[in-house]
């Protein structure tokens, strides 16, 4: 659920004004409204220095050790100057080093000589000229014609000099090299010079991020701090003369008391009112236990708007069975299972309610590989187990298989979710805008529950569609009327009329390519037990018949080939049902969002 805010506008003394300020930030719950325009340049680039701060604590913890050394004294300012400027000087020395292999690699066909010696020759008259022929184009008479030293044959080219006294000239028809500046074995002095400093940089940095991300992390929170006062003192208005300080907010209706009774204290003026139509409230999720893990995930969307009802709730154990649907192996259920209820203690608080959100995932998985018999890959159904080879008898005996009933399965979810939706719409426009909005939501729900009643009650008491087509036609009168004319009771019929049929193509078109969408679920599934199969497979084929060997063979192609597995179709089993939340069920639901997250003006460290 969305909690409940009000706003309050406060009036200060401006010589009170930051002393107030302090005391309002140590409270920590008020949202503080920020007006439309664009803020300071000033406030502009503390965003973007925090942001270089932030990308630096990344930087550091991809480098950081599983298991950090005591944390020594760092001052965040000072760890983030040296490692900006360790980067520029990385970034530096990685071109030069990019150049010098270039470098290298130009000088290369022409080995290693010394520069110094060949301009002692050059003084007593001795010159030298480089050349790069063609294989097939180098003419032997050449050699016969001039002194010539080859020094390399590679990739279809020949290098060669000319060497030339006093006044000899040459004519050749290859292409002539510049005379090299600088010997191989000074470039590759200058090469191992330039790596040496790279890794005792990387030393360095590796050594700061085992010591030094928690000064990061407490600076960029108090840059963030300062931010937010910056924020706060742009977004106060200043009244007469700017003797009074005017500032308003957001408060959760549960904070109100303690608030009133700071205010009270500081002798600060107020007035409080409660949201109206054109306020952007800012939106804090209030759900307990089984939903509140699953808030993370709708924010990956959006949050709702103010006036919408919070759909977490609603999305939360449909997620919960897709992901195990798509997944669909108990084995792969009990590691999740196991895997969290082991990190759970040793992971740092906030993160705690992901493990959660994986136990949860983890038991659905458990759920639809005992529904669906399958086991780290094995198919139940073909073994001997007395439950599996019964109902495996009984689905033969009927023409069918537990595949084809995971299909039907998987489009029946899709059909509960899609009504279920359309209900939610039904309520939230009833919220937002009045029952008189809704009557054509109604209406779609009114058609379809009541024409799968009309069906259900002809295929469960055996009397005929025809008996039964008169209450068939209320059921398409009425919500036809509902749909076509009545869909906004805050309009003319001839709009209705032409609204409610471009509804109708809508809807129409719309379901059942919604309904079709579901299918991913069983195929998702059925992937994952393919391949969880081929690598059982694989690991029996190819293990061999030495008798120990074999079976570390097997082990490793098996703990590889189901880590992989788990790893892809987890992957798959988090997003395709975050797909189907996101477009088919919020669509449904006739989801807006757009809301802005409740961050109450308070102090981090």
């Amino acid at each position: 659920m969305i909690a409940a805010m009000t706003k309050y506008s406060l009036l200060v003394y401006h010589r009170e004004y930051e002393d107030f300020l302090e005391k309002l930030r140590e409270l920590g719950v008020v949202h503080i409204l920020e007006r439309e325009s664009d803020v300071t340049d000033e406030i502009r680039e503390q965003y973007q220095y925090i942001d270089r701060v932030d990308k630096t604590i990344r930087f550091l913890k991809k480098r950081e050790a599983e298991q950090s050394i005591a944390e020594a004294e760092h001052d965040g300012k000072e760890v983030f100057e040296e490692i900006s400027r360790l980067q520029h000087q990385v970034d530096h020395n990685t071109n030069k080093l990019n150049s010098l292999r270039k470098e290298i690699n130009e000088l290369k066909p022409w080995g290693n000589f010394s520069l110094e010696q060949m301009r002692r020759l050059e003084d007593q008259g001795i010159r030298f000229r480089f050349f790069v022929s063609p294989t097939r184009k180098f003419n032997p008479g050449w050699e016969e014609e001039y002194t010539i030293e080859k020094i390399s044959s590679l990739g279809g080219q020949i290098y060669f000099v000319v060497i030339l006294r006093g006044d000899e000239t040459v004519n050749i028809q290859a292409e002539e090299i510049s005379i090299p500046g600088k010997s191989l074995s000074s470039l590759y002095e200058a090469k191992t010079k330039l790596q040496k400093e790279i890794e005792s940089v990387e030393s360095r940095f590796v050594h700061l991020a085992e010591t030094a991300i928690p000064a990061l992390e407490k600076y960029k929170n108090s840059l963030i701090e300062n931010l937010e006062y910056e924020k706060t003192l742009y977004y106060t208005s200043r009244e007469a003369e700017e003797r009074l300080m005017i500032l308003e907010g957001w408060v959760p209706k549960d904070s109100k008391e303690n608030v009133n009774n700071f205010l009270d204290k500081t002798g600060a003026a107020y007035i409080t009112s409660a949201p109206t139509e054109k306020d952007k409230v800012p939106i804090l999720l209030k759900n307990k236990g089984f939903s509140e893990k699953f808030e993370k995930l709708g924010e990956l969307y959006s949050l709702p708007s103010y006036k919408e009802l919070d759909i977490t709730p609603f999305f939360a154990p449909f997620y919960a069975l897709f992901f195990g649907f798509c997944l669909g192996d108990a084995g792969y259920g009990l590691l999740m299972v196991a895997g969290s209820i082991f990190a759970r203690s040793r992971i740092p608080k906030e993160v705690k309610p992901m493990a959660v959100l994986v136990m949860y995932l983890g038991l659905s998985t458990i759920l639809f590989g005992i529904l669906g018999g399958t086991f780290f890959g094995i198919d139940l159904y073909m073994s001997n187990l007395p439950v599996y080879r019964d109902l495996a008898a009984m689905f033969s005996e009927r023409g069918t298989d537990i595949n084809m009933l995971l299909f039907y399965l998987s489009v029946g979810l899709g059909a509960v979710q899609i009504m279920f939706g359309m209900f939610l719409k039904a309520i939230n426009e009833t919220k937002q805008f009045g029952w008189k909005f809704a009557v054509g939501t109604y209406g779609w729900i009114t058609l379809i529950l009541g024409s799968l009643l009309v069906y259900l009650i002809s295929l469960v008491t055996g009397i005929s569609m025809e008996t039964l087509n008169p209450a068939l036609y209320a059921v398409l009168i009425v919500s036809g009327i509902m749909i076509l004319f009545l869909n906004n009771l805050n309009r003319n019929v001839l709009a209705n009329f032409g609204l409610g049929l471009w509804n109708t193509y809508n809807m129409a078109t719309g379901l059942l390519g919604d309904l079709l969408s579901y299918i991913r679920l069983f195929a998702l599934g059925i992937s994952s037990a393919i391949l969880g199969f081929v690598f059982n497979s694989l690991a029996v084929s190819m293990s061999g018949s030495i008798p120990v060997v074999s079976v570390i063979v097997m082990i490793i192609i098996l703990v590889f080939g189901h880590s992989i597995n788990l790893f892809m179709s987890g992957l798959g089993s988090f997003v395709h049902p975050l797909r189907l939340t996101f477009v088919e069920f919020y669509k449904n639901a006739g989801f807006t969002g757009g809301g802005k997250k409740y961050n109450p003006f308070r102090k981090i460290n």
